[in-house]
């Protein structure tokens, strides 16, 4: 009885917090105000691989799909959750069904109504296995079905109860597409996007640059801010910093930290700075593999030269990890595990030996040539593993390969720099759950303890119960070690001081800065 009633008062807070959840403020002034140009030109440091909302195919594509698509809610500025094209939503005493009011308002960029229909059928898009969306496994787990109750109430029901599921619905890879626009193009959303953001599809010059015009009646009044966005692409780090520079754009994406130390004596330009996001190595489980043995992967933990990598990637900006990357106030952290392992090449090749492997082995990583901070950080991780008789041979193909061997399985292991999904401890479960490969997956990593522990949870309230279970869950990745971690490195951008309310924001939400361009103006 203690316990139901203990649960029943979690969802009380959490319908309370429901009926009271803000929309952003509209406030701030339009791109025709006196003083102000009409367009942003935003340099950004790769194509899209797909303009596919329900694919994660890295931040800066992210910042294109976000001001085109929204889901039903959103992280906001502030770093908390906001409506976007809901309305309001309420929780069912057990926890089981969230029920959506949709906004009246809000339509798609072809002019119909959003409705329960398109939600239902959108949250069934990304479970479908064949859209291959990047948190479609999570949302198998957690969805049980989606029921349309009118035209704009919607009812999603889980199959257990789920601490963080709004979360899941924030994220940018949750948006709502519409089912009639969807279906008339095959499925294919890749060069046919249409949402409901407070920016159109206008232009995609292949190798040039894509171009959104602001909608007229968007549901949030007095935005977006700002036209038109031109987001230019900028391959070369050098080229993408001398276009803001000269004035050829306005703000620029994934600033190198060379860069980082420039701008920041130059006048004019100012550089905005999160660091939150973590360098990682992700490792090909698969049985029969090289490092399907987890005593290899721990060996690659104490031989990677972590202080190396951050002088030789990041201008010896950083921070090294030695245990698992959480950050203070994060679900009962306390930093118990941050020695775990230590910079020791003799362990290295104990550990190595102990695996059948004395005299080492030859192996292929996979990074990137896209990204000089991917490249840099396998080139030392490469002469590190030397030390201990690793012979190791760098893949440096450019982004959209990397994405798409990564997505496949396609590598011995590789090189990757991330963060967590969502604020909340639960965004381990994208990344170390068992089934195919994905994006944030070491390939065919499985582990029933691990399976066990982040199920527990999901579906716990108590804080202090649940900082217990993740305790237990961070020990057992790291002696797993199916990822070694390798520093904290920042996630910058650099803008005009012409350009006014963007936001880095915070810790991991870094990677949805881009839903701050609603709200950016520039001055003449």
């Amino acid at each position: 009885m203690k316990r139901l009633k203990l649960f029943k008062s979690c969802f009380v807070v959490a319908l309370l917090l429901a009926s009271t959840l803000a929309v952003g403020a509209a406030g701030g002034a339009t791109a025709a105000s006196s003083g102000l140009v009409d367009e942003l030109r935003m340099g950004l440091s790769l194509e899209p691989a797909t303009m596919d909302p329900h694919m994660q195919s890295g931040q800066a594509t992210r910042i294109i799909k976000q001001n085109v698509y929204r889901g039903l809610v959103s992280y906001e500025a502030d770093g908390k959750i906001g409506y976007e094209v809901a309305e309001s939503y309420t929780v069912s005493n057990d926890g089981l069904t969230f029920t959506f009011k949709i906004k009246p308002n809000a339509t798609f960029h072809d002019g119909t109504t959003v409705t329960a229909e398109d939600v239902k059928f959108s949250i069934e898009r990304i479970m479908d296995t064949k859209t291959k969306a990047t948190f479609g496994a999570d949302f198998r787990t957690l969805v049980d079905r989606c029921e349309v109750v009118s035209a704009k109430v919607v009812k999603i029901i889980l199959k257990a109860p789920v601490a963080p599921f709004i979360d899941y619905l924030a994220l940018p890879e949750s948006a709502i597409v519409s089912k009639a626009w969807t279906q008339s193009h095959n499925n294919d959303l890749d060069a046919n996007p249409m949402g409901s953001g407070p920016y159109k599809f206008t232009k995609w010059e292949k190798g040039r640059e894509i171009v959104l015009t602001a909608v007229n009646g968007f549901y949030k009044p007095n935005k977006p801010a700002t036209k038109t966005l031109r987001f230019v692409f900028y391959t070369d780090d050098t080229t993408r910093a001398n276009a803001l520079r000269s004035g050829e754009v306005d703000l620029i994406d994934y600033v190198p930290s060379k860069e980082v130390i420039n701008f920041q004596k130059e006048k004019g330009i100012i550089v905005d700075i999160s660091e939150a996001p973590f360098m990682m190595i992700q490792f090909n489980c698969q049985k029969g593999s090289i490092f399907a043995d987890s005593r290899i992967r721990k060996a690659v933990a104490y031989a990677v030269d972590r202080q190396a990598v951050i002088d030789t990637a990041f201008m010896g900006r950083g921070t090294q990890i030695f245990g698992f990357p959480t950050r203070l106030g994060q679900n009962g952290y306390d930093g118990k595990y941050d020695k775990y392992f230590s910079y020791d090449l003799a362990k290295a090749k104990a550990l190595l030996a102990e695996a059948g492997y004395p005299n080492g082995f030859k192996v292929k990583m996979l990074s990137t040539a896209t990204y000089e901070m991917h490249k840099q950080t396998a080139l030392v991780i490469q002469d590190s593993l030397k030390k201990i008789g690793i012979t190791v041979e760098v893949e440096l193909p450019d982004w959209a390969t990397r994405i798409d061997r990564t997505n496949k399985g396609q590598y011995d292991f590789l090189i990757t720099g991330t963060t967590g999904n969502i604020v909340d401890m639960d965004w381990c479960a994208n990344y170390f759950a068992g089934g195919e490969p994905r994006l944030n997956s070491s390939a065919w990593f499985q582990d029933d303890e691990i399976e066990k522990l982040l199920a527990e949870g999901r579906r716990t309230f108590d804080p202090a119960k649940r900082a217990a279970i993740y305790d237990k869950f961070r020990l057992r990745a790291l002696d797993l070690s199916p990822f070694v971690y390798i520093n904290y490195r920042e996630q910058c951008f650099a803008r005009s001081n012409k350009v006014s309310n963007f936001k880095n924001l915070d810790g991991i939400l870094t990677f949805i800065s881009g839903i701050t361009l609603e709200d950016v103006v520039v001055s003449k």
